[in-house]
């Protein structure tokens, strides 16, 4: 002969399925949040600039953005104009590039260019910017599918390689570019991000 369970025992259960339900149901919600953000971050501009702010709109956004140069694309055209910050985090996608900058085309934001300098010495079997490039390139794959265009060139003399890979991306343009070791003994990586040219 079965006993009857106990009214507290059946709500206590029933309690815990509809927690256990209702969890797994926030755990679907925020990862489908972190995916939606991770995809469309940064398509739309760099941090907190969008593309096309102007430069006023940008120092109130960076107080720490200031004028370092101009940067003669062709003689018919404005030059750009390069600003950086004093206080750059200087990490994009888990790689500490040595600088940043923002560039302006007239009055505004157009595309941020950042580098990464490495040597290649005695005990260096692959170096920072080989590492950054391979890096990098692995990310965006896995997040935008194959690069819309890239390119490997040999420069004759020492060898130096050059990688170069671009995806479009919404509005935006994502280019990364590995130069490797020359005369110099250095390399470089850089990644730009640009407001996709209009047709």
């Amino acid at each position: 002969m079965t006993r009857p369970e106990k009214p507290g025992r059946i709500r206590t259960s029933i309690i815990g399925f509809l927690a256990m339900i209702g969890f797994v149901l926030l755990l679907g919600t925020v990862g489908l949040a972190q995916r939606t953000v991770q995809s469309g971050r940064g398509m739309e501009g760099f941090r907190e600039l969008r593309w096309g702010t102007s430069i006023e709109q940008s120092s109130k956004i960076y107080q720490d953005l200031h004028f370092e140069k101009y940067v003669i694309s062709g003689s018919k055209e404005e030059p750009w104009k390069v600003y950086v910050r004093k206080v750059e985090h200087g990490e994009i996608e888990n790689v500490t590039f040595d600088s940043i900058e923002y560039w302006f085309r007239g009055d505004h934001f157009y595309q941020i260019r950042a580098e990464l300098h490495s040597r290649f010495g005695p005990r260096t079997m692959v170096t920072r910017a080989e590492n950054a490039f391979a890096k990098m390139n692995g990310k965006l794959r896995n997040r935008y599918g194959d690069p819309s265009d890239h390119k490997v060139d040999y420069v004759t003399e020492f060898i130096v390689v050059v990688r170069e890979a671009t995806w479009i991306v919404d509005h935006s343009a994502i280019t990364i570019k590995y130069e490797g070791v020359g005369r110099t003994n250095e390399d470089l990586f850089t990644l730009t991000m640009q407001e996709k040219a209009k047709r």
